[in-house]
């Protein structure tokens, strides 16, 4: 099996808010077969036992507070090719995807997992009431905070240049808030509806 059809066999099933305003706008994915560190998740260290870790990226033009989004999820694969565990970044962190009889939660189908969207943020939980837990998750969907970006991509560390190639001014900050309040802000309904990755993304 390639990797492009091993992520593809795994591909989580995404729940998005019904009032979501930034569409996903496209999928990467790393399969792990030996231990190491993932290129897009500061700090993340897979280990991929005797089996395989497949890790997903999912990007986002923006969330509601800031621009570039970029999320997470890791499935664990046996080496029998039996689905292990999976988890879902959230907030710098990551959580646990399957949760079997907690509230909320939908079993895997076949072997992909569903995750829900926290709206207009993008982190990924286990139940779609869950986003209730995260502080603000109302009125994160109705103002941005800024800054413009989080985790600045166009930064030295990231630049084949060594170089920064982007650096926001105060200026670019505040109109960029202006126009993601003005433009992508919502009201988060909580009603989730699926969204399956294929290979088009």
């Amino acid at each position: 099996m390639t990797d492009l059809e091993l992520a593809l066999s795994y591909a989580p099933i995404l729940h998005m808010d019904s009032a979501e305003t930034i569409p996903l706008r496209a999928v990467g994915y790393t399969v792990f077969r030996a231990p190491s560190v993932s290129a897009s998740f500061p700090k993340r260290r897979i280990d991929p036992g005797t089996g395989t870790v497949i890790e997903y990226a999912f990007y986002f033009d923006y969330d509601v507070e800031h621009m570039y989004d970029l999320e997470h999820i890791w499935v664990f694969v046996g080496p029998d090719f039996a689905l292990l565990d999976a988890q879902g970044s959230y907030h710098g962190k990551y959580l646990n995807l399957l949760l079997p009889g907690f509230p909320g939660t939908v079993p895997p189908d076949k072997d992909h997992v569903h995750a829900f969207c926290q709206p207009g943020k993008h982190a990924f939980l286990a139940a779609g009431e869950m986003t209730r837990l995260y502080p603000g998750w109302a009125s994160c969907c109705t103002r941005a905070g800024g800054p413009v970006l989080v985790g600045n991509p166009f930064q030295a560390a990231f630049s084949p240049t060594g170089r920064d190639l982007f650096v926001p001014t105060e200026s670019d900050n505040q109109n960029s808030i202006r126009w993601l309040s003005g433009h992508l802000s919502f009201t988060p309904s909580l009603r989730f509806t699926e969204q399956p990755l294929d290979a088009s993304l």
